[in-house]
C-alpha cells in the first residue's frame, strides 16, 4: 500500500468514527446512550488507528526518529509550551480580536462530563490519539513531501481548528501548528500524543475542579 492509501485510509477511518455514534443513535434510538456510545467507539477508533499508524510506512517527518527517552521528555515539555501557546493565543483572541474566552461546546461537554465521568476517557486519551494520528501524521506528514512544511503546517492546524467547531479558530490553528512543529522536531507522532493528551487531562481537571 503506498503512503498516500495509508494516509487516505487513516483520514478516512476518522472520519467514519465521527459518524458513527450519531448514526447508531439515530437508527437505534439510544439517544439516552449517546455518550457512553460516543466513549465506546472513540476508543475503539483509537485503538484502530494506532493499529494502522504500526502499519504505515515512515513518512517524510519521520525519518529520523528520536529515541524513547527523548520522545517521553519532549512530549512531557510539549504539555507546558501548548498550555502557554493556548493562554497566549487566547489573549489575543479575548483583547485584539474580542473574541468571547467560553466555549459553549466546552462547557457542554464538561457538563456531562460531571454527570458522565467515563467521558475522560474520550477527551484525554482517544480523542488526542485520533486527532494526533489524523491531523499531524496524515494530513501534515502526508503534505509534507509534496508542499513546503510551512504551507502543510497550516493546512492541518486550520482544518484541526474548524472540525472543532468551537469558534476559537486562533487558539486552535495555534495548538495544531506548535503540534506540527513538535513532531518535525522529533519525527515521533507519540511526541505530539503525549503533549496533546496531558494538555487536555489538565484543562479537564481544571474545569471538573471549578
Amino acid at each position: 500500500m503506498t503512503l498516500y492509501k495509508q494516509n487516505f485510509s487513516i483520514i478516512i477511518s476518522y472520519l467514519f468514527i465521527l459518524l458513527i455514534p450519531s448514526a447508531v443513535v439515530r437508527f437505534g434510538h439510544l439517544s439516552a446512550s449517546f455518550f457512553l456510545i460516543t466513549t465506546i467507539v472513540d476508543c475503539l477508533g483509537a485503538a484502530w488507528l494506532l493499529y494502522l499508524n504500526q502499519r504505515t510506512q515512515a513518512n517524510a517527518i519521520e525519518q529520523r526518529p528520536f529515541p524513547l527517552k527523548p520522545i517521553i521528555i519532549w512530549g512531557l515539555c510539549g504539555i507546558v509550551l501548548v498550555l502557554v501557546i493556548q493562554i497566549l493565543a487566547g489573549f489575543i483572541e479575548q483583547n485584539i480580536l474580542h473574541i468571547t474566552a467560553k466555549s459553549l461546546n466546552t462547557i457542554s461537554l464538561m457538563t456531562m462530563m460531571q454527570q458522565q465521568p467515563f467521558l475522560i476517557l474520550t477527551t484525554t486519551i482517544a480523542a488526542p490519539i485520533m486527532e494526533e494520528i489524523t491531523f499531524r501524521k496524515a494530513v501534515f506528514g502526508g503534505l509534507a513531501s509534496r508542499l513546503n512544511l510551512i504551507l502543510a503546517a497550516v493546512i492541518s492546524s486550520l482544518l484541526f481548528a474548524f472540525l472543532h467547531q468551537d469558534g476559537h479558530l486562533l487558539i486552535y490553528t495555534a495548538i495544531g501548528l506548535f503540534l506540527c512543529w513538535l513532531y518535525r522536531k522529533t519525527g515521533s507522532i507519540f511526541t505530539t500524543i503525549i503533549s496533546h493528551a496531558g494538555m487536555n487531562l489538565i484543562v479537564t481537571l481544571l474545569y471538573l475542579n471549578r
